[in-house]
């Protein structure tokens, strides 16, 4: 009950009486609120109706709830009666993000500056070559201590002829570290091993040039991320090996393209003592105008008998032939000239020509002409004879049998080792180099290519391919006084696979050294002159450039 506010007469009720009547209630008297119009609901109603009554507690309402409409609650941030979004909060970033960023910068950053630095190293390792190759200021020397220079004499040769550049001589480079390699012992066991009579030259993976001889191996050139050596040859007298260097270059653009500047390999003959020493560049394929710089392609050397001539393939002195075919370079001056070898010309590229091979006798030019059936390739073996030893350029050629390449000449030159294929792989076979005939063929698993004969006449080095692996093997031959060849057996010279496929081979053993007892038994039966016939249906040589 509500107390009456102080200043009230003790014992007097709350509130007070009308003014009309003056004082309190008493104390006691219960004061009611006034009843609403139309008075209280019964003690356990129900629901109210529109009439004024109440339904029974237990009624369902009236109207049902459902009836009742409902207006839509708006949320904070909408506007009724459009779509809206809800309001977004503000993006928290985890706390992770922060890391991650600086990390990811961190990585870029490094990635940039080994970038910078291998691009650096390989920049001052491209001046480095080239200032190596190329001839620089000498400083004076002092008569007093120094010898008088000699000066060889210049090759006899053809003389020049158009505008044709003359080539400067030989340039003698810098002594390269590998040259003291020491020797490595073959992979095969000793009891599978071949015994290498002389030195085999050939190419293993990445670029090095190796030697084997007897049971061992040693490397001759070594590679690197800038060059690579390939195609070695023996000079006749197997004091010098020829061999070509793919030399990465960045040059630059006369007419500014690509940025103005661009990457190539040309491809240089060079020469270098039997131990790995005394390098030079016979032929430097590098071009150089106004316009730019591009190079001619030089592959697959072979030297004269005389030493004097090295046979290659090329796209010529501009570098701008449709295919590379026979060309003839001075061992001494440098010069390069074509050789008048006839070529398949297709309507939109010539095939040209591939493996030269000089003879033992320095009078011809065994070669893969390379020919097509439909659109199946069909090489046959060429045989270019020279007009004279010292001019090489000119004579005439002899076409043998399609479906053989890729000759090596026996030591009495009545013989070829080629590869013989008939579309679905490559074998090593025998055929006579007068009239093309094959004597016979010695693998039939049709992954043997690359044969070289042995200058006694009695082996044959060759590749071959197991898997993605390639090997090199010998296989030794009994000749019999009819001229029949049988093979004898065959050992490999390496076992790990890695040996060059592109590369070729090549054979020296001292004179001293060989055996010359089968030549009789090679030439046997022979009785077709290479001098005479040209083959039915070749073409004409082209005229001498």
């Amino acid at each position: 009950m509500t107390q009456p506010p102080q200043g009230s007469p003790p014992g007097s009720g709350y509130p007070p009486t009308p003014p009309d009547e003056g004082g309190y209630r008493p104390p006691a008297e219960e004061v009611q609120p006034a009843a609403p119009e139309g008075g209280y609901p019964p003690p356990n109603a129900g629901y109210p109706t529109p009439e004024g009554g109440y339904l029974p507690p237990d009624a369902a309402p009236y109207p049902p709830v459902e009836a009742y409409p409902v207006e839509p609650q708006v949320p904070p941030g909408y506007v009724a009666g459009l779509p809206s979004e809800p309001p977004q909060e503000p993006r928290r970033r985890s706390p992770m993000v922060a890391p991650i960023l600086a990390f990811v910068a961190l990585v870029l950053v490094g990635g940039a500056s080994l970038f910078l630095v291998n691009y650096l190293n390989a920049t001052i390792d491209d001046a480095a070559t080239e200032a190596s190759l190329e001839p620089g200021p000498v400083a004076a020397a002092d008569p007093a201590t120094e010898p008088e220079p000699t000066v060889a004499p210049e090759p006899t040769d053809e003389p020049p002829t158009g505008t044709e550049p003359t080539e400067a001589p030989a340039e003698t480079l810098e002594p390269e570290p590998e040259e003291t390699a020491e020797p490595i012992t073959v992979v095969p066991p000793s009891d599978q091993r071949a015994d290498v009579a002389g030195s085999l030259l050939f190419t293993r993976l990445g670029g090095d040039i190796w030697s084997a001889s007897g049971t061992t191996m040693r490397s001759l050139t070594n590679s690197s991320s800038t060059k690579a050596d390939l195609n070695p040859t023996w000079s006749p007298d197997g004091k010098r090996v020829y061999f070509i260097r793919s030399t990465k270059r960045e040059v630059r653009d006369g007419r500014a393209r690509l940025d103005g500047k661009y990457t190539l390999y040309p491809t240089d003959l060079m020469s270098m003592k039997a131990d790995g020493s005394d390098r030079k560049r016979v032929f430097n394929s590098l071009i150089k105008d106004s316009r730019g710089e591009w190079f001619s392609h030089v592959l697959q050397p072979s030297v004269s008998s005389a030493g004097n001539n090295v046979a290659v393939v090329s796209d010529g002195n501009d570098g701008a032939g449709d295919g590379v075919e026979l060309h003839i370079i001075n061992a001494k001056s440098g010069r390069m000239r074509k050789v008048s070898a006839p070529t398949e010309a297709l309507p939109t590229m010539r095939l040209g020509h591939n493996d030269p091979d000089f003879s033992p006798d320095g009078k011809h030019i065994a070669f893969t002409y390379n020919d097509n059936a439909s659109t199946e390739g069909d090489p046959r073996v060429g045989v270019f004879t020279c007009q004279t030893k010292s001019k090489c350029t000119s004579g005439r050629t002899k076409l043998l049998k399609s479906g053989y390449a890729n000759p090596s000449w026996s030591p009495s030159g009545a013989l070829l080792a080629v590869e013989a294929t008939d579309g679905t792989g490559r074998d090593i076979a025998i055929i006579s180099a007068k009239g093309g005939h094959e004597r016979v063929q010695l693998t039939n698993d049709g992954n043997s290519f690359a044969p070289e004969f042995s200058p006694n006449g009695d082996q044959i080095a060759y590749l071959k391919r197991d898997g993605l692996g390639i090997d090199l093997r010998i296989m030794s031959l009994e000749i019999d006084d009819k001229g029949k060849i049988t093979l004898v057996d065959d050992r490999p010279v390496t076992s790990d696979g890695e040996v060059d496929g592109d590369s070729g081979l090549s054979w020296y053993i001292p004179r001293s050294e060989r055996s010359r007892s089968v030549d009789a038994a090679e030439a046997a039966g022979e009785e077709e002159s290479l001098e005479e016939d040209l083959l039915e249906g070749a073409p004409p040589p082209p005229p001498t450039s």
